[in-house]
């Protein structure tokens, strides 16, 4: 009884092996039935006895079709290359990979990769057929945008062999097709390169792709190719190492950026830039200029009624009397005594001798006050003069100065303006460090401001007319606040209150506040405005960098 047992359980155990192994080539049979790639089988004979439904779609082989027309729907400009390494593979068969096109469809260029191998020498061979199409259309979209870059591509092997470059590298660098492969790490070029200089030439060393292989850093190197029979470009530098998954080095690859018309641009700029700093400067010395001239017209206006009132003291002066009383006196020769004793004339000469006398002094001591008048103002003038001559001189040289007298100079070259136009001048100063400054340019922002508020001022038609002039400290720097009670500025202007051209003014020419923004900027500090909106006047705040130590 035991032994029958024993045999059954030996059969049983079979049985599951058997259905096992019947199961497992199944689902073998069903996952090669429904692979996404195509298989097939060929055995020693070199009969093809196997080919799974993907293998059928892949060349569009029809059920009548056998798995042996495959050659049908290879495209027909691989067809012959197809055959020649199907030949040599049969001829030596070790494992072999072939990349050609099927038209299984009309229009439609599918892309294969396929890998066979020898199973044995009596075995025959399997071969696993992929359809690579995406792949290679998103690999000749990208080899397409990475041709047409407007941007030069060079890329190299680890030997630093040129292996690749685009369009824009071959017209930019003057190189043919016969420069590829095997170049050394550089341009291999009929074109010259030069450093930014434009004059000492490039040495192959130190080329971009050169210097990338070795594992330095090119970020933005610049330099000037001149290509054959091309003219010369101005052009930007960046590489990168290219490293494989597991840290090996697998080349370097460089891209070069034309920069010629930027950099012309960036010359144009800077040339119509110093133009504008130049004319910045011109309207500033204008500014200054027009003040001093103001200031100095007001003052010989005080020496011209000073000179007029000496000339008509002159006129009336008694020195004339005098002489007539002195001829009178010696007149009399030997009889003067008598004259002055017993002549009714004579005895009036000391009494009038003593009137004379106090009014020649009256007239020398009016005299001398106009003449100190005089002299006040042309001391005035002169000085005024000589302010203007000194900012006048002193272009585009920073010196450590005290804001404060600044704003004075700034003030006296205005001071008549504000007693003619009735405008009350307030100082709220408090003690600030030095600036350092170049005080041509800060006297420029500061006239034209305080011209500004003055105008503000008239055109506002208020009684009580007030500029405030607020010197404060901030962290770093130095706040000049130039603060009206004017006629204020419009929300919809205050955008453009500092653009070239733009003025509020009936007879403004828009530059002074726009030229006063580009010097603050350039003085490394900055002009704003503030303003509640029209009838509430403005403040304009200069702010300064304080000195350095």
């Amino acid at each position: 009884m035991s032994q029958g047992v024993s045999e059954e359980t030996e059969t049983d155990a079979a049985a599951v092996a058997a259905a096992t192994a019947l199961d497992s080539a199944g689902r073998a049979t069903a996952l090669i039935e429904s692979a996404p790639v195509a298989i097939y089988y060929v055995d020693h004979t070199g009969t093809l006895t196997y080919a799974n439904p993907e293998y059928r779609r892949v060349f569009g082989l029809k059920p009548e079709h056998s798995p042996d027309d495959w050659a049908q729907g290879v495209h027909p400009d691989d067809r012959a290359r197809m055959e020649a390494e199907w030949g040599d593979f049969c001829a030596n068969p070790r494992p072999k990979q072939f990349a050609y096109r099927t038209v299984p469809r009309a229009g439609t260029v599918r892309y294969l990769t396929e890998r066979v191998v020898r199973l044995g020498r009596t075995a025959g061979f399997v071969g696993i057929i992929s359809d690579v199409t995406e792949l290679q259309l998103h690999q000749t979209l990208l080899e397409t945008l990475i041709a047409n870059l407007p941007l030069a591509l060079i890329a190299c092997d680890a030997d630093g062999n040129v292996t690749h470059y685009n369009r824009e590298a071959a017209e930019m660098c003057t190189m043919g097709r016969e420069s590829g492969a095997g170049s050394s790490p550089e341009y291999p070029v009929a074109a010259v390169i030069y450093h930014a200089d434009g004059a000492t030439p490039v040495e192959r060393t130190d080329r971009p792709l050169a210097r990338t292989l070795r594992g330095e850093t090119v970020q933005n190197q610049e330099m000037v190719i001149v290509p054959r029979d091309s003219p010369a470009r101005i052009t930007l530098s960046n590489g990168r190492r290219m490293v494989g998954p597991n840290g090996q080095l697998m080349g370097a690859v460089v891209v070069t950026q034309d920069i010629t018309e930027r950099r012309r641009a960036e010359l144009e700029l800077e040339r119509v830039h110093e133009q504008l700093r130049a004319a910045a400067r011109q309207a500033g010395m204008a500014e200054v200029a027009t003040s001093v001239l103001h200031n100095v017209g007001n003052v010989l206006t005080s020496i011209n009624v000073s000179a007029t009132l000496l000339a008509e003291l002159v006129r009336r002066s008694k020195a004339p009397d005098l002489r007539r009383v002195a001829g009178l006196l010696q007149a009399q020769g030997e009889h003067l005594a008598q004259f002055i004793t017993t002549d009714e004339r004579g005895k009036l000469i000391p009494k009038y001798l003593e009137v004379l006398g106090e009014q020649l002094v009256k007239d020398v001591n009016a005299a001398l006050e106009h003449l100190a008048s005089l002299q006040r103002n042309l001391e005035h003038v002169k000085s005024t003069v000589a302010m203007q001559q000194n900012y006048a001189k002193l272009t585009c040289v920073n010196e450590t100065v005290n804001a404060l007298d600044l704003i004075e100079d700034a003030v006296r070259l205005n001071a008549s303006a504000f007693t003619r136009h009735n405008i009350e001048l307030r100082r709220e100063f408090t003690p600030v460090p030095p600036i350092t400054v170049d005080k041509h340019k800060v006297l420029q922002i500061l006239v034209n401001l305080i011209r500004n508020a003055k105008w503000a001022c008239d055109e506002s038609d208020r009684k009580d007319k007030q500029l405030t002039l607020r010197v404060e400290r901030d962290v770093s720097a130095v706040r000049i606040c130039v603060i009206d009670n004017g006629v204020g500025i419009a929300p919809e202007s205050m955008s453009r209150l500092f653009s070239h051209g733009f003025t509020t003014r009936r007879a403004g020419h828009g530059f002074g506040l726009h030229s006063g923004a580009i010097a603050a900027q350039e003085l490394g500090g900055s002009l704003r405005a503030e303003s509640q909106g029209l009838g509430h006047g403005a403040a304009f705040i200069l702010e300064l960098p304080l000195a350095t130590s």
